[in-house]
């Protein structure tokens, strides 16, 4: 067993680390280290490297990140990878002002509910973190008549600006806040988040 300790940087916001991710995959020489949602909120854990490596790793944060590069020798570099996401696609109506009342609705009620939110290729993704039926009436509340599909997406997809505090990673659902942060949701109704 390999031990590694700490985490380089993520390439998610390291435009360096980004490029040398590049450089070691046209050389096949990245690992991936593919993470359940069980370890990834674990400062240290043991796990086997797409390429068979077994590693020890413990790292100074509560939590690792998509994209977190754990080592970078000269023969390889060894990343942080989640398990992928069953998700709800949510295919919008062509652009028209409903369209975007709708789009605009739909990214409320799932902030609101703390989940995720993607958008690839005219597709919004909600990950399955609820139960099925329940993510599905709160699309259908907004979008009507549109199609949903259940589908498996690579968590990476679910990455925000890291460099902003932005980590949604598919590590911890929905939207990150600051500490002592309050806001409101127009109804009357506030909340306050004390991290």
């Amino acid at each position: 067993m390999e031990r590694i300790d700490g985490i380089v940087g993520n390439v998610h916001a390291d435009d360096d680390l980004a490029a040398l991710r590049t450089e070691y995959a046209d050389r096949d020489a990245v690992e991936r280290v593919v993470i359940d949602a069980e370890n990834r909120r674990r400062s240290r854990f043991r796990a086997t490297t797409d390429a068979g490596t077994d590693v020890g790793v413990v790292v100074d944060k509560p939590a690792v990140s998509a994209g977190d590069v754990l080592l970078v020798d000269d023969d390889r570099m060894i990343v942080v990878a989640f398990e992928p996401l069953d998700a709800i696609s949510i295919s919008l109506p062509e652009a028209t002002d409903e369209a975007l009342a709708a789009a605009v609705e739909l990214g409320h009620r799932v902030g609101n509910q703390h989940w995720d939110l993607a958008v690839e290729d005219g597709t919004v993704y909600v990950p399955l973190e609820a139960d099925r039926h329940i993510v599905e009436r709160v699309v259908e509340d907004v979008v009507p008549d549109t199609e949903l599909r259940e589908t498996t997406v690579e968590a990476d997809l679910f990455v925000t600006d890291l460099d902003n505090g932005g980590d949604r990673s598919g590590g911890e659902p929905g939207h990150t806040h600051g500490a002592d942060h309050d806001h409101s949701h127009g109804t009357g109704h506030e909340h306050s988040h004390d991290y």
